[in-house]
């Protein structure tokens, strides 16, 4: 990162001529100071900032309060508006706070609450601006909202505390969870941010306030020497934070990333502070219509919040109705299949916090374009549903077409190798676009970490060879288990369904990959769903994984030996990479088959076709490859392989990092071609 500084010369054009002063004030920022300072200076722009939603809510109710002669008109901003409500708030903004605002012929004072949503991307301006202290670069960023514009003046007060009437005041403490006994000496004020960080900027600001300068314009050259000052130290402590964290955290993240320990991920999640948050009134009967949450717009709200929310409840001191329910994707033989996501109750504080999805009782959740969302065991509830994401805009993401076994990796090789064009879902707004091959996003970067991590002596254009064979072989290993004589059996059977019912392909005599399915079709999901309650499919990624051996031994591993000179330790851990790779595509937790599972499954008894899929499969895909390697061909040499030992796709630890990091590369390349070859558009699925 380059550091450019500002010359002297340039200053002029930065600060346009304008004046912003900046006082820090130690008594609490409430109403009465607001309206006195309106009143006092016959305000016409203000603007109010808080460091979290609930805090701005409460202030907006107060100003509400007493506003009953509408003399102000007040607008409250922040980040739990549903996306329309927001734009519409954000272009009146842009109109009533905009440069040259004292042109208009209006005599209101036009208030806005706001939190940090303004920092950036908003282009207004304002006389005065009353903000809760938060981090010094956080504020000169609200500031810059103040006397923005060539040659206008504004004031800034900077307020240590906050306080909003009693009546409000539990709605204004929402997203503050009360903290353990142990711990309420050292609880943060600053929330969301820390203590240190926001003691260090009061510091500045009381000493520039003590200054003669504190009524004089504080422009570029003391901002810059204000962010010095606080967050010079404040990088130093966070280093030391991260030095202290780094060694636990690198050991959950190898677990949850390359082991595919679930609980471990869990654990990551506490790092993250929002959760997607969904409303809706669950179905009564069996048969009634599935929610999907994909096709509805969520909420991005604090888990901090959702833990006071859940503290609220506990402290009731009797049971309600269901609360929060985490919203997961299926388990077991369920993550292969077109299943709906399950809704399963959160019944204690450390289910809430590891869940990422969650469903809220419509019994405990307000909304309004005035406030927004408000959740709480207190709350007047007015049944508000999530709504759907605007129709015109709805693209199914999982929308499958019949694809033959071999069609299918031949369409994914495809997409390692050529760009595309097709439409995507981006912010909700369907976009034209192309879709760069997945060749050209991944090889470099593959190939430069072979050369460099596994083969330091490989040349550069054979590193990337051999990276390309790696997801060449990972491609074509990844669906093997859908070769199975039960696999074909039930998906067959499906398509026959999907073909005579529903204008679907004929599958003939075709080996499948994939069967035609609409998820948008409610009759096609009720008929699936009765389908798969008598016709339970076989799982099919671990099985990929188990057969790939053969495969990987008879072609990868006399390449790895006779051009890379591999020893047998990075031979075995390269061929585990790739069946780690396809026996984890669907699920990134799948582990294998313990001895428990060895019973259950047998035996693997291939399809009589398998064998022919296999080498029209090779046929097609290997004449694409870089002549730089060439690959003796492979196939299965037997109709059923049986299973009578553990298979163990765990088996890298810390010590073997840079195995771990190449797994994730050949991974990645995997799923983004099995992704993207869903999303060609009918015109591209031609076969090569």
């Amino acid at each position: 990162m380059e550091i450019v500084r500002v010359e002297d010369a340039d200053l002029p054009e930065i600060e346009g001529n304008r004046c912003r002063t900046f006082r820090a004030i130690s008594e609490p920022l409430t109403v009465a100071v607001i309206l006195n300072d309106i009143e006092q200076y016959q305000r016409q722009r203000v603007i109010i900032i808080c460091n979290t939603v609930s805090q701005a809510q409460g202030l907006f109710r107060d100003l509400e309060d007493l506003n009953q002669d509408g003399e102000l008109t007040i607008t409250l901003l922040h980040s739990r508006f549903l996306p329309e409500d927001r734009a519409k708030k954000e272009a009146y903004l842009k109109e009533t706070f905009a440069q040259n605002w004292q042109r208009h012929q209006d005599s209101t004072c036009h208030v806005l609450i706001s939190t940090q949503v303004i920092e950036a991307g908003l282009n207004i301006t304002c006389e005065v601006m009353h903000t809760h202290l938060c981090p010094m670069n956080s504020l000169l960023q609200r500031a810059g909202r103040c006397a923005r514009f060539q040659g206008e003046w504004g004031e800034v007060y900077v307020y240590r505390s906050f306080q909003v009437n009693p009546a409000n005041g539990q709605l204004a403490e929402t997203d503050l969870e009360e903290a353990p006994e142990a711990l309420r000496q050292k609880k943060q004020n600053f929330l969301p941010y820390t203590n240190e960080i926001c003691e260090l900027t009061w510091t500045v600001l009381q000493e520039h306030t003590a200054s003669e300068r504190v009524d004089k314009n504080v422009g570029f050259r003391i901002e810059e020497q204000w962010i010095n000052q606080v967050h010079t130290p404040e990088t130093l402590l966070q280093q030391e934070r991260r030095a202290n964290n780094q060694m636990n955290f690198e050991q959950q993240f190898n677990a949850a990333y390359f082991r595919g320990d679930e609980s471990t991920a869990n654990e990551l999640i506490r790092f993250v502070d929002a959760r997607s948050v969904f409303v809706w009134e669950e179905p009564i009967f069996l048969d009634e219509e599935p929610i999907d949450p994909k096709q509805l717009l969520a909420f991005s709200v604090p888990i901090s919040t959702l833990c006071k929310v859940w503290q609220d409840v506990k402290n009731l001191g009797y049971e309600i109705d269901w609360l929060f329910k985490r919203i997961e994707h299926p388990k077991g033989r369920a993550t292969e299949t077109y299943s709906q996501p399950v809704c399963i109750p959160v019944t204690s504080r450390e289910s809430l916090v590891t869940s990422v999805r969650i469903l809220v009782n419509p019994r405990y959740v307000y909304y309004d374009d005035q406030i927004g969302l408000l959740i709480g065991p207190d709350v007047l509830s007015n049944r508000f549903s999530s709504p759907n994401k605007p129709k015109r805009q709805l693209q199914s993401e999982y929308c499958y077409r019949m694809d033959t076994y071999v069609g299918h990796l031949v369409l994914m090789w495809k997409c390692w190798r050529e760009v595309f064009p097709t439409t995507l879902t981006r912010n909700g707004c369907l976009v034209e676009t192309h879709i760069s091959s997945v060749r050209d996003e991944l090889l470099q970067a593959g190939g430069r970490f072979i050369q460099t991590k596994i083969f330091p002596d490989a040349a550069e254009n054979e590193a990337e060879a051999l990276f390309e064979s790696l997801v060449f072989f990972a491609v074509l290993a990844h669906d093997l288990g859908k070769l199975q004589v039960k696999w074909q059996e039930v998906m067959r059977g499906w398509q026959a369904i999907a073909y005579f019912s529903f204008n679907g392909k004929n599958p003939r005599s075709h080996l499948l990959a994939h069967t035609d399915y609409d998820p948008l079709d409610k009759a096609q999901r009720d008929r699936l769903k009765a389908y798969e309650k008598k016709h339970k499919r076989p799982n099919h990624a671990v099985e990929s994984a188990f057969l790939a051996r053969e495969i990987l031994i008879t072609s990868l591993l006399p390449l790895l030996r006779d051009r890379f000179n591999a020893d047998s330790e990075q031979i075995k851990c390269i061929l585990h990479t790739v069946m780690m790779a396809a026996g984890r595509h669907h699920s990134a937790w799948a582990a294998g088959w313990k001895i428990a599972d060895v019973a259950k499954v047998g035996k693997i008894q291939l399809h009589p076709g398998a064998k022919n899929a296999i080498a029209s499969s090779w046929r097609s895909m290997v004449r694409f490859l870089p002549e730089t390697l060439p690959l003796p061909p492979a196939n299965l040499s037997r109709d059923v392989y049986p299973v009578i030992n553990e298979f163990d796709l765990n088996r890298f630890d810390t010590d073997q990092i840079e195995y771990l990091q190449l797994y994730s590369l050949v991974v990645r390349a995997l799923r983004l071609c099995d992704q993207r070859s869903v999303q060609l558009p009918p015109t591209r699925r031609t076969l090569i």
